[in-house]
């Protein structure tokens, strides 16, 4: 491109007949032009002073041969300066084709053509860190998921294994509460042989919904991992638990039936005192039990609550571990796309709305002179006329 250019533009700019065009005939020609100039103000600013005085037939004729004459006279200058103005005009288009062959502003630029590339790669790449950090989160949502879920899962695996102990625990106060002097052996066989083992049946069903993110294998996986888990705990936890309330029992219960013995023997405002000290032993008993139940769930909730804190904060520092690729310094900004002539309405109304409605008449009337020009042509030429109360059709008149 450049070697065609500059050697060009060298030959307009240095060639010697070009030069002395300029310098010959720039002069001659400008001083006749400036002298047709001056002669054609004199005449007529002589008829601007008669015009002071009032028009008329005579004066208006000489008026319309003067600026015929002046029509004449310019066309005379047109044809003294154009060959220097065109040779200047030559010339400055030869400089600014060397400056548009490099404008980055220009479609048909190598630099503009090399912009759009990097325009093109650029929205690639930023397209490519969308993508990538949209599926950073995911994995990160999808990680903080499965831990939530897995922290709740094991706090309702363990509130089911407290209630299974709690059945349990009852069932023996129950054997306890009503025992009597006939039922007593039953009632001590029973006790003893009391299994005290975690039933191998034992299998709750987790009630903790499902995450969105999570499909059903995945939550299926994570509830049976969990429940084995804690399963060995449970079967540690259990025997221990109720073996200690049947235990206590066992132990209190041969002094139950001391007790039964004298209420049978006893008169009945004695054996109502006795019946009212029982109960009051049991109630106590059912409250320390009743504490220690408490006691254990406490520390299984607070067991859980640190565990979902622990899966909480993972997942703030997984979220601070995300970096950034590389990507092009680039100004993202919105482009409207026309699909419809319609649209040009509700855009119209928004730019109205915040910026048009507060500009002058002037303004207004400039920015829209093309459309004014057209309504203006609709009513010479087809009498359609704008109807508004801010604005009205004027007849200007021009002598021919």
């Amino acid at each position: 491109m450049s070697n065609e250019i500059i050697p060009a533009s060298r030959a307009i700019i240095a060639r010697e007949e070009n030069t002395a065009t300029i310098v010959k005939s720039g002069p001659q020609s400008y001083s006749a032009n400036h002298l047709s100039c001056q002669r054609c103000t004199e005449a007529g600013n002589q008829l601007l002073e008669e015009c002071q005085h009032g028009m008329s037939d005579e004066l208006d004729q000489r008026i319309a041969s003067y600026i015929e004459k002046t029509r004449k006279t310019m066309a005379t200058m047109n044809e003294r300066r154009s060959p220097i103005t065109k040779l200047f005009d030559r010339v400055r288009s030869e400089f600014t084709s060397l400056e548009n062959a490099i404008d980055p502003t220009r479609a048909d630029s190598i630099p503009y053509k090399l912009q759009q590339l990097r325009n093109q790669y650029a929205a690639h790449k930023r397209k490519e860190e969308e993508e990538r950090r949209a599926a950073e989160l995911a994995a990160r949502e999808l990680r903080h998921a499965k831990e939530s879920f897995r922290v709740a899962v094991e706090e309702d695996y363990r509130r089911a294994f407290n209630n299974c102990v709690t059945e349990a625990i009852v069932k023996l106060a129950d054997l306890s509460t009503t025992v009597t002097l006939e039922s007593y052996d039953t009632t001590l066989d029973a006790l003893k042989n009391y299994d005290t083992a975690l039933p191998d049946a034992w299998s709750p069903l987790s009630g903790v919904p499902k995450p969105y993110n999570l499909s059903e294998d995945e939550a299926n996986k994570i509830r049976s991992e969990e429940f084995l888990k804690l399963l060995p705990d449970f079967e540690e936890q259990y025997p221990k638990r109720v073996g200690e309330c049947r235990d206590d029992i066992l132990d209190k219960l041969p002094s139950k039936k001391e007790e039964l013995t004298r209420m049978a023997s006893a008169s009945e405002a004695e054996a109502a005192r006795i019946k009212v000290e029982m109960a009051m032993r049991e109630a106590s008993d059912a409250a320390q039990r009743e504490r220690l139940r408490l006691q254990a769930e406490e520390e299984a909730r607070r067991k859980a609550e640190a565990d979902k804190a622990n899966a909480e904060m993972a997942g703030l520092f997984d979220m601070a571990k995300a970096e950034a690729a590389y990507t092009p310094k680039t100004k993202v900004s919105k482009k409207i796309e026309i699909t419809d002539p319609q649209a040009f309405l509700p855009l119209l109304s928004m730019w109205w709305q915040r910026q048009g409605g507060t500009m002058s008449v002037e303004e207004l009337t400039k920015m829209f002179k093309k459309q004014i020009t057209f309504c203006e042509k609709l009513a010479d030429k087809e009498n359609i006329f704008v109807q508004s109360p801010g604005l009205r059709y004027v007849d200007e008149v021009k002598a021919k």
